[in-house]
């Protein structure tokens, strides 16, 4: 017969395990910028040239380059992460971007949409800090999506 060395603390009991609860993902401090989206909506189409492209797309594919996350299924990213397209390009059309894989739909465009973003995003936010009139801030943005468009010809 084997003897137990005895430390003092009883040996744990199938029924002594602690309860197993559902895990609450940790929040990871989405960036929100709503007055973002909003000149994103105002501005021309990156796709198509519509103006206005009505809806602000976000980008969810990964990129280390851009220092950009996954975000997966109920995970949405960054309102930095967002281009305007309308809503024939974003998720209405059998080939929009949302019913198909992200990335190729827009190499098969010839557009970066995260230099695309980016650029969108800091000129925003610049020009906001500044105090710039709206109109001319949508002027500025728009410029941004025409020259991107363009170089994707």
């Amino acid at each position: 017969m084997a003897h137990r060395i005895s430390s003092g603390i009883p040996p744990r009991q199938k029924n002594d395990r602690p309860k197993k609860a559902r895990r609450v993902a940790p929040e990871r401090g989405r960036l929100e910028d709503p007055l973002h989206l909003a000149l994103l909506r105002q501005l021309p189409c990156l796709v198509s040239g519509r103006t206005p492209a009505g809806e602000a797309a976000h980008i969810r594919f990964a990129s280390a380059m851009f220092h950009k996350p996954v975000t997966g299924i109920s995970i949405k990213p960054d309102d930095k992460w967002a281009v305007p397209l309308s809503a024939w390009f974003h998720t209405v059309s059998r080939d929009a971007q949302h019913r198909h894989g992200e990335e190729g739909w827009w190499e098969d465009r010839g557009i970066n949409p995260l230099v695309v973003a980016s650029n969108l995003f800091a000129a925003s936010v610049a020009l906001r800090d500044a105090r710039v009139a709206e109109a001319e801030i949508v002027e500025r943005l728009t410029a941004i999506v025409e020259e991107a468009r363009r170089a994707a010809c």
